[in-house]
């Protein structure tokens, strides 16, 4: 990934917009921020926020017009927060602490006409940026004040303010009247001068105000500014004012830099957001009114104020994702993550988890207003790595292992139907509906035949691991030996019950006309009543996503067979992967067992589903999973309770099921076992999720086993009679610990490493 294709992904994700207040506030207060920290009552905390951005803090947190509130989300449904005032409570509640820090001295010197606040503002912005900043005014600076309530702006507090900027360096002179004259004298002492428009300015010097640029508050004669609202009847006449003298002290400090005004400049945005927040959960509740006199809160008021706030932010992908949750941040983070571990040559890569977890669903995708997709970036990058051969060994090997083994001459299988030469279709179950259900692959074959007399069968796999794996050269060498034998086929439909399958055709090999068999086939006659008599929670599987046909199609036939179905939160387009997907088992077992968990806690009711994958990955919470394949052919129905099958059982049955094809459909003489299959194991009990955890096939041990006795290699404890043995089985290195009694090897203890060959180098 390079510079322009992270700007490209982190634009995309809106999370760091701000919310709508922020937007609407002209000094760019970040009034979400000093909310949250009113709600904990922290008033130190939320004081520290305002300063960050407000100007004059004692005076303009008490008397700031509030604007931000107009685009608060809030306002329909109970009433706009009350920024205003909170930010008044939380200054009187919280004392200043240390000084404002300013930046070393420029050198250079700044002249401020008037004593309104958009001239205090501009004094006080230039001031810490280092200038020397001289105000004149014919009144009292901040005199405007008077006219207000002490309640509202107790006299202290202009003092204290005044003071403040007398210690930043602000020079306060007095002059009888600002005029043309006062004007001309500044000039000739200071390289720019702001005229406060609000301020006590005599008319010819007014009339010299005319033609101010709106964007930087600049006049016609170079060196120049102006801003202030002098209309008493404007609405929010004293913060504009204060945004206006901001902005001519920034164009004041780019004037006297030499640096365009305009280039780069932050634009006022006048409540406009790209974040979205959704409103779908939030309920209307009524601002708190203030109980005292001086319409102040109490610190209980302010708290309760502050908790109607609902803390505007998008992340709808992560609200929804465990696995966006589980690393703690957002799509804009993570992309930075993820180009910043491409550009690490030495050194530890930490975001290979991350990449490697994705479940490559495509949820968020849909959940996102601008289309971000994790499922996209971490693919592409999970492909860079296979390429530059960074791609960590161990991440995806035994996914990949199995998807070879489906795909070799011991396991697959591909025949036209029994007594047929040629095929208008072909039944593709899938490689993991053999493997899991082969009694209910046959009765599915059984059923597509009674419609379909010349219907033939390939068991096999679509390759869905090496795409998910990052793995393009392998995943296009399976396509190619694919279409190659479906050619020789004549071309048939092909027709899968896997939506993973049917994925991988339609946007991989569109010449296979692929379809579901869920939206071609109808319950057979002999389906009886439904295992199920009480609703079910239907899970949709993640590659079905955007596949509304099956979905229908499916939810027609659950219809058609009379089994009600519960609500399910997030199903159809909306639908969680089961962990499966993405290759995120093999990656972060741990983080799938925490999605597993969630999706299960969504509903009380027992789940159905048509991904047997599916099925499998959520029997492993203990809750109760029917395939639909045991609604249709009850007489091959599995319980709901049935524990999922381990990974030996399913390589054993995949193996069975192509030998009982090849026996009685096909009248085909079946190949000898291989010798080390006759190996005689057992194992303990205890032992059996321990292999699992481990991707320590039964297979794997008998090879070994069978190994060590052509060999004759291993090492044995005399006194206890326990061996042990080790073998290497392609890139992966096995240890057995075993006792061996007659002819029976009873399995102690397992493990394996996989091995990476050495690269020769000259």
């Amino acid at each position: 990934m390079d510079q322009k294709e992270l700007r490209e992904w982190e634009s995309r994700c809106i999370q760091e917009e701000p919310p709508a207040c922020t937007a609407g506030c002209p000094l760019g207060v970040d009034a979400r921020a000093f909310v949250q920290a009113m709600v904990q009552g922290d008033m130190q905390t939320a004081r520290r926020i305002l300063e960050k951005t407000m100007p004059l803090i004692g005076i303009t947190a008490r008397i700031c017009e509030a604007p931000c509130e107009n685009f608060c989300l809030r306002k329909d449904l109970g009433g706009s927060i009350a920024v205003g005032l909170l930010e008044r409570s939380c200054i009187s509640s919280a004392p200043r602490q240390g000084k404002i820090l300013c930046l070393p001295s420029r050198g250079k010197k700044t002249g401020v006409l008037g004593g309104g606040p958009s001239s205090l503002v501009a004094a006080f912005d230039l001031a810490k940026k280092g200038y020397a900043v001289t105000l004149i005014s014919s009144t009292s600076p901040g005199g405007w004040l008077s006219d207000m309530p002490s309640t509202v702006i107790p006299p202290e507090i202009l003092a204290e303010e005044l003071a403040v900027l007398e210690k930043m360096g602000v020079w306060f002179e007095s002059a009888t009247t600002l005029t043309p004259d006062v004007l001309a004298e500044v000039r000739t002492r200071c390289q720019t001068v702001y005229i406060g428009h609000d301020g006590e300015l005599d008319t010819e010097l007014c009339n010299l105000l005319a033609n101010v640029a709106p964007e930087t508050m600049a006049l016609p004669e170079e060196g120049l500014f102006t801003g202030g609202i002098a209309d008493a009847e404007h609405l929010w006449r004293y913060i504009t004012s204060v945004a206006q003298g901001r902005a001519a002290a920034l164009s004041m400090d780019r004037h006297m830099q030499g640096v365009s005004l305009t280039a780069a400049r932050p634009r006022p945005r006048h409540g406009h957001t790209d974040l979205f927040t959704s409103l779908k959960d939030v309920n209307p509740k009524a601002r708190i009114i203030p109980s005292t006199e001086n319409d102040n809160y109490s610190p209980d008021e302010a708290r309760q104020e502050a908790e109607r706030c609902i803390n505007c932010q998008c992340l709808e992908c992560v609200r929804h994702c465990v696995y966006l949750q589980e690393f703690g941040s957002y799509p804009k983070v993570y992309s930075r993550r993820v180009y910043n571990n491409e550009a690490i040559v030495k050194g530890t890569h930490q975001t290979n988890t991350f990449i490697n977890s994705c479940s490559l669903c495509g949820q968020c995708e849909i959940l996102c207003p601008h289309d971000f997709s994790m499922a996209t970036l971490c693919l592409e990058a999970r492909q860079r790595m296979v390429e530059e051969n960074r791609m960590p060994p161990s991440a995806h090997a035994f996914a990949l292992d199995e998807m070879r083994a489906a795909l070799s001459s011991q396991f697959e299988l591909v025949r036209m139907a029994p007594g047929h030469q040629s095929s208008s279709a072909i039944f593709f179950p899938g490689c993991q509906l053999a493997a899991v259900r082969p009694d209910q692959t046959i009765a599915l074959y059984h059923h597509l035949r009674a419609q379909w007399r010349d219907t033939g069968i390939w068991i096999g796999c679509c390759g869905a691991p090496a795409h998910w794996a990052g793995r393009k050269t392998e995943f296009r060498e399976i396509g190619e030996q694919f279409l190659q034998s479906w050619r020789k086929l004549g071309s048939p439909r092909v027709l899968t019950c896997c939506s993973s399958c049917l994925q991988m055709f339609r946007k991989q090999l569109p010449e296979v006309d692929a379809q579901s068999v869920w939206s071609i086939t109808a319950p057979p006659l002999n389906a009886a009543a439904p295992a199920k008599q009480l609703p079910l929670a239907l899970t949709d599987p993640c590659t079905a996503r955007n596949d509304k046909a099956t979905q229908a199609a499916v939810r027609r036939l659950i219809a058609d067979l009379g089994q009600e179905l519960a609500d399910l939160p997030l199903s159809g387009e909306l639908t969680e992967c089961c962990g499966y997907g993405g290759l995120m088992d093999n990656a972060n077992p741990e983080l799938t067992r925490k999605v597993l968990e969630n999706r299960v806690s969504q509903t009380s009711a027992d789940f159905l589903t048509y991904c047997i994958m599916c099925r499998e990955q959520l029997a492993r919470t203990g809750r109760p999973v029917l395939h639909i394949l045991d609604l249709l052919f009850p007489e091959t129905a599995r319980s709901a309770e049935e524990a999922p099958l381990g990974i030996s059982t399913r390589r054993a049955n995949r193996r069975a099921l192509k030998i009982r094809l090849q026996e009685e459909y096909f009248g085909e003489r079946i190949s000898p076992p291989e010798e080390w299959q006759g190996i005689s194991l057992k194992i303990a009990s205890e032992l059996l999720p321990i292999l699992e955890k481990r991707r320590i096939l039964t297979d794997d041990i008998r090879q070994v086993l069978w190994l060590t006795e052509q060999s004759g290699r291993y090492f044995e404890h005399q006194s206890r009679g326990i061996r042990l043995t080790s073998a290497r089985l392609g890139e992966v290195f096995f240890w057995l610990e075993y006792v061996l009694n007659g002819n029976e090897y009873l399995l102690q203890k397992a493990w394996s490493h996989r091995m990476v060959p050495a690269k020769v180098t000259k």
